[in-house]
């Protein structure tokens, strides 16, 4: 055969140069691209014994074998969309990011952190995304009514058979599994449980001046009176309302306490008439109370600026979740139990702990799902959840990591209170039993009131803000407790 070609080849060869003597100047050659795999060939004398007249007779046979390169394997890419970018969450994010990669190293992480509390900005970003049809693998969501948003857009495929590979739903509270399940199909993997409704104060603060940390509306009152009397220039409640669902967070723990904890829900399933309630008009009234204690300039500050008021003493308190711990870890230097305290607010008449988790699950059209679902696996595991809960300051998912995991008092009673106790946790203004676009408009109306006081005005636009979006429809999935 290579014979016969290399004759065919001469050939060829000798044409060409007869046409080229002949025609005057060669033509210009044309190229043509050719991709060649590369192979070698292994020749193997293999012996066979064969008989021939009744006599055994060895023949060698020489055998050509053509062996191809092994392909290098295909790179694992895990595309990420996720918001932690303050302080304290930068480092859980990384955390996050080694828990992958000591169980999977092949898979490389490509982040886009996208700056904003709460992921306002990247929700913005990752929309583009997912509308030019690019999505990434997989992004960080909030549980309730942002997940629902996804999965009634088709951007999530459900995660059932995971769910029952790891067990997820026996190891996680009811709650949590609720606000991530929609339509009877788990969707999302929680990593953490945040709390909404909890009070830092300046312990040191608090200690001199024989202050008792405030679990009511009317103890935060006292609490301010004083310090106001002994620190004049120093602001009461240290808030951020730069995105302005820090201002909801502060409503709430007011409107909890007057309501309750059923009323709560049912306001937000918009089975409440706010044009004529007493509880709701009531609660608005003590925030305007609350106001001259706030600091002037919080409409322009974020919410860890506002936890950074705290941490240099220009503030007392903050009403923040459970991620300020982080953020006074590692933005102010602070230590819990040392310098700053924390209670949940308020624990009257019950103790109820508004939380929403975050999350991640599978994109629809994910460029590598094989590494996406590496990665929830992951999430669900302790080994992600310890490093990164500790850095950020949410609480574990699980049920069963011991508490003790956490180095302070405050999240290892938290975290016990709330695996006793799942039946006190109520989604909260992130996870939001209102439906997405209702939810910012609400966040309007509040950072309104803030600016310009106005119970019977906030009354009227809370109202048809709630019928606009047909609230009492939109958020009927959720059922507490």
């Amino acid at each position: 055969m290579y014979k016969k070609g290399m004759t065919l080849f001469s050939i060829l060869a000798i044409l060409t140069m007869v046409v080229t003597a002949c025609g005057g100047p060669a033509p210009t050659p044309q190229v043509v691209k050719e991709t060649v795999k590369e192979t070698v060939v292994v020749q193997q004398v293999v012996k066979e014994t064969v008989v021939v007249a009744g006599t055994p007779v060895v023949k060698e046979v020489v055998k050509e074998v053509v062996v191809t390169a092994t392909p290098a394997p295909m790179e694992q890419k895990l595309e990420i969309f996720e918001w932690w970018t303050g302080p304290g969450e930068k480092e859980a994010a990384a955390a996050m990011f080694k828990a992958l990669g000591d169980k999977y190293p092949d898979i490389k992480v490509v982040a886009n952190p996208v700056p904003g509390g709460g992921g306002v900005n990247q929700r913005v970003v990752l929309q583009a995304r997912i509308t030019a049809g690019l999505p990434p693998d997989t992004f960080q969501t909030l549980g309730g009514a942002e997940l629902k948003n996804y999965v009634d857009s088709d951007v999530l495929q459900p995660l059932d058979d995971l769910y029952a590979q790891l067990k997820y739903k026996d190891v996680i509270p009811g709650p949590l599994y609720n606000a991530v399940t929609i339509n009877g199909h788990p969707y999302s993997v929680p990593l953490n449980m945040h709390i909404q409704n909890i009070l830092y104060y300046n312990k040191k603060l608090f200690d001199e001046l024989k202050i008792t940390p405030p679990t009511t509306f009317a103890e935060l009152l006292a609490a301010c009176d004083t310090i106001k009397k002994a620190k004049p220039d120093m602001a009461c409640l240290g808030l951020g309302s730069k995105e302005k669902w820090e201002d909801a967070f502060v409503f709430d723990s007011i409107l909890l306490e007057d309501g309750g904890a059923d009323y709560y829900v049912k306001l937000y399933k918009g089975m409440v008439d706010v044009s004529t309630d007493p509880i709701y008009k009531g609660a608005l009234t003590k925030f305007q109370k609350l106001i001259p204690y706030i600091n002037a300039d919080h409409s322009g500050l974020t919410w860890d600026q506002a936890v950074g008021l705290v941490g240099s003493n220009q503030a007392a308190m903050t009403l923040m979740g459970t991620w300020a711990i982080g953020a006074f870890i590692q933005g102010s230097k602070w230590q819990p139990g040392v310098d700053f305290g924390a209670v949940t607010f308020p624990q009257k008449p019950d103790r109820i702990m508004l939380f929403h988790p975050d999350t991640y699950g599978l994109a629809k059209g994910a460029p590598d799902p094989e590494a996406t679902m590496k990665w929830l696996e992951v999430v669900a595991s302790p080994e992600l959840q310890i490093p990164t809960d500790v850095t950020q300051g949410g609480l574990f998912a699980r049920k069963d990591i011991d508490a003790t995991k956490f180095p302070d008092p405050i999240r290892q009673e938290l975290q016990n209170y709330a695996a006793t106790n799942p039946g006190k946790l109520i989604l909260d203004q992130h996870g939001s039993i209102l439906p997405g676009p209702a939810q910012a408009a609400y966040w309007d109306i509040l950072s309104g009131f803030l600016a310009q006081p106005d119970v019977d005005g906030t009354v009227k636009a809370v109202a048809n803000m709630m019928t606009k979006f047909d609230v009492k429809t939109a958020s009927a999935w959720y059922n507490w407790p």
